[in-house]
C-alpha cells in the first residue's frame, strides 16, 4: 500500500511540475501578441537554418556548407501599435518592420505595406513571456534551394 501511495504522488508531482513548466505559453494570436507585447525587449538566443543551430549563446557556429548570417537583429521589441523595432548587431539606430496579427498567427514584414514577401511568422505554439522564434522560408540565401529560418529570442528581464 505504501508503494502505490509513492508511486501516486509521484505521479501527481510529474503532472504538476509539467503544468507549471507550459505557463505563459500561447494560446491565440491574439495571446500571442499580449504577451510579446508586454515585454519591452527580446534579444536573440538561436539562429537555426533549415533545423540546424548556426547561432547559440551569442556566438556564430560554423556549419559545413551552410549559410552564415554576418548581419542579424541583435535585439527586438513589439510594440502595441504594430511597430516591430530591431537593432542590428553593429548598428545603434533602430530597424522598423511591422507585424500584425491574423487568424492563425503573427506577421512581420516590411513597413510599407505595398512591400511583398519576406514576411516571417510567429505562431501561439512558439511564443511564451519568456522567449518566441520567428520563422520564414525563402530562396534568397540559396538559390533556387527552399531555405528555413528561425530566429529564437529571450525576454530581457
Amino acid at each position: 500500500m505504501l508503494v502505490k501511495k509513492a508511486a501516486l504522488l509521484g505521479l501527481i508531482s510529474i503532472f504538476l511540475i509539467q503544468i507549471s513548466a507550459c505557463k505563459d505559453v500561447a494560446d491565440s494570436p491574439a495571446d500571442t501578441a499580449a504577451l510579446l507585447t508586454a515585454v519591452k525587449q527580446w534579444k536573440i538566443d538561436e539562429i537555426a537554418v533549415n533545423d540546424a543551430v548556426t547561432f547559440k549563446d551569442g556566438k556564430m557556429t560554423q556549419q559545413f556548407g551552410g549559410i552564415d548570417f554576418e548581419r542579424y537583429m541583435e535585439t527586438v521589441e513589439l510594440r502595441k501599435d504594430g511597430t516591430f523595432s530591431g537593432v542590428f548587431k553593429g548598428d545603434t539606430k533602430p530597424f522598423n518592420l511591422k507585424w500584425k496579427q491574423n487568424d492563425k498567427n503573427l506577421t512581420v514584414g516590411a513597413a510599407d505595406a505595398a512591400a511583398k514577401g519576406g514576411e516571417w511568422t510567429i505562431d501561439p505554439k512558439d511564443a511564451s513571456s519568456d522567449f518566441f522564434t520567428m520563422k520564414t522560408q525563402s530562396t534568397a540565401y540559396d538559390y533556387p534551394r527552399m531555405t528555413n529560418i528561425a530566429l529564437k529570442f529571450k525576454a530581457v528581464k
